[in-house]
This record gives structure tokens, C-alpha cells and sequence, in this order.
């Protein structure tokens, strides 16, 4: 490969249009450049080196090229571009107004034409929707705990608010699912920050007797600031969701442990449910959650 082509590609992140190659070389070399397999385009009218053309920053510069400004990566590639959870795909998505008309189809792209006007913004120079706007496009493309899993993640890594992505989310009238993803936000909004907390909301604690939590409750001991799954502020119980991922190794368990004895030191008894118990045993978890309460009400009228 040329010098000068290595050059121009390195300076923009290994991708270049064709009307900018042609600025460096003429429409003959060019030609000849590709047909040794110097150059492949990933999609049409953008150009990389043949080794990098599998490389997902590569292929999202690529597909941004081939279409054009006024573009920007949308849907799962914005979600992948903002470090949230999104279903592993060589396909990129692209969106542009409706105005726009891009040239031909391309394997493994796909480009949206919207007529709403769509905040964006650049990560590592690749023009990318806001991250709610990710999250909302992205709904209907997925199912389960992968579809609710980049909200979940965007929220609690304050990327953005339940409020702003209610707000995208009111903005796609006639969206697929998008009731769903407005009660999604409202547990969000009301401190759930996991499945196993949503889970634990909708399906064990939001009954009579127990719905009185403040969920993601903030508690000071020492200095030290403890967030709660759930707190019963009158009863002083703390009630923690244990999730299989986050507690199960022993560095965990001993950290919940510290914890759970600092919150003693000022009267909170914690409650520990595990991700198997809470999806087995419901009613159990409710019956030992409320006696809990009823003692610690009962024990607070004694010493009264």
C-alpha cells in the first residue's frame, strides 16, 4: 500500500470516503489500489485496510462515510458506542432526517429516517444519538432482560435521568412496546436500579404491609454513606436483593458482612434475600419480611 494512503487513512481513524482518497491520489490509482486488495470498503464508498475492516470502531467510521452528513450512529451501535449493554452484532444502524435519501443498500447496515429532530453527539469523533435516544431506538429490537438491561445501565451509571428517558420514550408515538418502556421508567424513577430490585418490587414487595420501603434509601454511619435496597425507615430494617452476579464471591459476602454490622451499630437490622430465594419462594420472603417488621414495631413499644 502507498505511504501516503496509510497516512491519510491513519489520520482518520482508518476509514476514508472515496471523494477523499481522490485527494491524495488519482481516480486510476485508486482503482488499482482496490483491485489488489490494497483498500476493501465495508460498505459502499468508504475504504479501509483489509485487516481492519472487522474492527467495530472501523466499521462504525465506515458506515458514517458511506452515508454521509448529516448522519449519526443510532439504535444498538449508539447503545455499544456508550458503553451499555447491547446484543453483539456486526450490524450497523445509522440514523439521518427524513430528508435525506442515502444512495443504494449495504449488508449489515441499516439506516432510519426520522422526521424528529434527534440530539447527538461525538464520542472518539463518531457522531452518536444521545443516550436516551439510544435506549428508546433500541427497544424493539430487543426482548427480555436484554431490552430493559441498557435503560437499567444508563440510569444507574448517570448517563441519564428516569425523567429523561421518559421523555424520549413519550416522543416515539406508535413505538413497539413503548408502555412497557415508560412503567420501566417509572420503577426506575423510584429507586429500582437492577432486575433483581425490579423483580423484588413488582413480584414480592409492592403488597399491603410491605409497600411502605423507600427504595435506594441513603443511611450514614460514621461518615460513611450506606445506599439500601429497600429501608423501612420506622422499623429501621434494611431488606438487600442480592443479586447472583454482584454478591457471590467471598470478597462480596465479607464486604456485605462489614456492612451489615456497621448498620447495626446504629440499629438497622438487614435482611439479605438471595436472587434464587426471591423468584422461589415469594411467599416466604414476604412472611419472614413482615414478622421482621412486626417484631421490630413491637420491640420499639416496649422500650418506649
Amino acid at each position: 500500500m502507498r505511504p501516503e494512503i496509510e497516512n491519510f487513512l491513519a489520520a482518520r481513524g482508518g476509514v476514508a470516503a472515496r471523494d477523499e482518497l481522490l485527494q491524495v491520489l488519482t481516480r486510476s490509482q485508486l482503482d488499482h489500489e482496490i483491485a489488489r486488495g490494497h483498500l476493501v470498503a465495508p460498505f459502499p464508498r468508504a475504504y479501509c485496510r483489509p485487516w481492519d475492516a472487522d474492527d467495530p470502531p472501523v466499521r462504525d467510521r465506515a458506515a458514517l462515510a458511506s452515508v454521509g452528513q448529516p448522519a449519526a450512529l443510532s439504535h444498538l451501535s449508539a447503545l455499544r458506542r456508550w458503553g451499555l449493554t447491547a446484543p453483539q452484532t456486526t450490524r450497523v444502524h445509522i440514523t439521518v432526517p427524513i430528508r435525506r435519501h442515502p444512495i443504494g443498500r449495504a449488508p449489515g447496515l441499516t439506516v432510519h429516517r426520522t422526521r424528529v429532530p434527534t440530539m447527538t453527539r461525538m464520542i472518539d469523533g463518531l457522531r452518536t444519538v444521545e443516550p436516551a435516544v439510544a435506549v428508546v431506538r433500541s427497544w424493539p429490537l430487543t426482548a427480555g432482560s436484554d431490552q430493559r438491561a441498557p435503560a437499567i445501565e444508563a440510569i444507574r451509571n448517570r448517563l441519564i435521568t428516569p425523567a429523561q428517558l421518559a421523555s424520549a420514550a413519550d416522543r416515539a408515538i406508535g413505538m413497539r412496546g413503548r408502555a412497557q418502556l415508560l412503567r420501566l421508567a417509572t420503577l426506575l424513577d423510584v429507586g429500582c436500579e437492577s432486575e433483581l430490585e425490579i423483580w423484588g418490587y413488582l413480584g414480592v414487595f409492592h403488597v399491603p404491609g410491605l409497600d411502605h420501603a423507600v427504595r435506594q434509601k441513603v443511611v450514614q454511619v460514621n461518615g460513611r454513606e450506606y445506599r439500601l435496597d429497600l429501608g423501612y425507615e420506622e422499623e429501621r430494617v434494611a431488606v438487600e436483593l442480592d443479586g447472583e452476579r454482584y454478591h457471590s464471591s467471598r470478597e462480596q459476602r465479607e464486604h456485605d458482612r462489614r456492612r451489615d454490622a456497621a448498620l447495626a451499630t446504629i440499629d438497622w437490622l438487614t435482611l439479605r434475600y438471595s436472587h434464587e430465594r426471591l423468584h422461589r419462594d415469594v411467599g416466604g420472603c414476604r412472611h419472614d419480611t413482615l414478622a421482621t417488621l412486626a417484631a421490630r414495631r413491637g420491640r420499639a413499644r416496649r422500650i418506649a
